[in-house]
């Protein structure tokens, strides 16, 4: 629905993506970079919305059914909290000046595999940038690593905790 919804009022020239002569010739890395950023505000605040006990009883408990994450339980969230979550990702079209379709299209690749394999149990790790186990820490310890994708927003607000591997 909401790619439906893009994709339309790109059409209508009512977003941010600007087309070039191919999709990997219209790629520039500055708008990924706003667009990775902007979500990842924006995303930490919702997630840390989410965790209010009232919110979090009505609307996220959901997602933290179990522990340990399992692959695709990034969609095993409530409605609303997914309408929320869907409204973040597709944001930067048009809160962004200008996002290049191919800086458009790499953005939502890594979205999209970052919260699988958030859920995946695999252990993954870019060191101090990304890691698969800190998500995996916060389905165990609930008020800590709300940051997605990237754990900057953890860092600046001190609620990195990272998970101890056995």
């Amino acid at each position: 629905m909401f790619a439906g919804l893009v994709t339309e009022a790109s059409s209508r020239g009512f977003t941010s993506i600007s087309f070039g002569e191919t999709v990997l010739g219209s790629f520039e890395l500055w708008p990924l970079v706003l667009a990775v950023t902007w979500q990842s505000v924006a995303e930490y605040y919702w997630h840390r919305v989410m965790h209010w006990p009232s919110v979090y009883k009505r609307l996220h408990k959901l997602h933290h059914h179990y522990k340990a994450p399992q692959p695709f339980d990034d969609l095993f969230i409530h409605p609303v909290e997914g309408f929320g979550y869907y409204c973040i990702l597709y944001s930067p079209v048009i809160a962004l000046p200008r996002l290049p379709l191919g800086s458009f299209l790499v953005y939502m690749a890594i979205m999209g595999l970052c919260g699988v394999l958030d859920h995946c149990g695999v252990r993954i790790e870019l060191k101090g940038i990304y890691s698969t186990m800190e998500h995996d820490a916060h389905h165990e310890h609930f008020s800590c690593n709300y940051a997605f994708p990237f754990v900057f927003m953890d860092v600046l607000h001190g609620t990195l905790r990272p998970r101890q591997v056995t």
